[in-house]
């Protein structure tokens, strides 16, 4: 019971840490993103910037965090922990992302999403599509801009609830990959080998 409160602590921190790195690798970008000519930074580069590098990272902190309990967990500790690192750094990204989008830079989405609809439309003319094709792909990136909604606290919530359920199925993901349980032979007063 006292590790679960540690890793609570534990996590909390970490996730802090984790929170302003996932800042810095949605918001610093960002501007590169909307102004790119390259029609492949625009469509692969947020992957990598705001899903598969927040990944690695969160794998990195969890082993960190495994090793503040003397690197062994069982897989309700792992969830425990990784749950509390993963919430807090949602929270702080929700709530970057919306002072970021309503005060600071209000129209960078819409400029994001313009620039995807202009290297869209020169990496179309250069595959040599018709222009209906390209009328079409216009008309959809304009719904998607739509779509997107106004940035406000509603639409926060709405984004935070969502990012808490995927957040937990991700720590029970990561209890399941990477609990390390002690050894059955191995005594509490040994230090464990790594």
């Amino acid at each position: 019971m006292e590790n679960n409160s540690l890793l609570r602590k534990e996590g909390a921190k970490l996730g802090i840490v984790v929170g302003i790195l996932m800042i810095v690798l949605t918001i610093i970008p960002m501007y590169y993103y909307a102004s790119s000519s390259s029609f492949w930074m625009v469509i692969i580069g947020p992957v990598i910037t705001g899903f598969f590098l927040p990944l690695v990272l969160a794998i990195l902190f969890t082993f960190r965090l495994r090793g503040t309990i003397g690197g062994y967990w069982s897989f309700k500790q792992a969830v425990i922990g990784v749950f509390s690192m993963l919430l807090v750094a949602s929270f702080i990204s929700s709530v970057s992302g919306f002072v970021f989008e309503k005060y600071i830079e209000p129209d960078m989405r819409e400029r994001y999403m313009r620039n995807i609809a202009n290297n869209s439309i020169e990496y179309m003319e250069k595959s040599g599509a018709d222009a209906e094709q390209i009328d079409t792909q216009l008309e959809k990136i304009d719904e998607q801009i739509e779509k997107a909604g106004e940035v406000n606290i509603v639409n926060t919530l709405r984004g935070f609830a969502i990012s808490t359920i995927v957040v937990f199925v991700i720590a029970l993901i990561f209890g399941a990959l990477f609990k390390k349980e002690r050894p059955i032979f191995q005594t509490i007063s040994e230090e464990p080998q790594e």
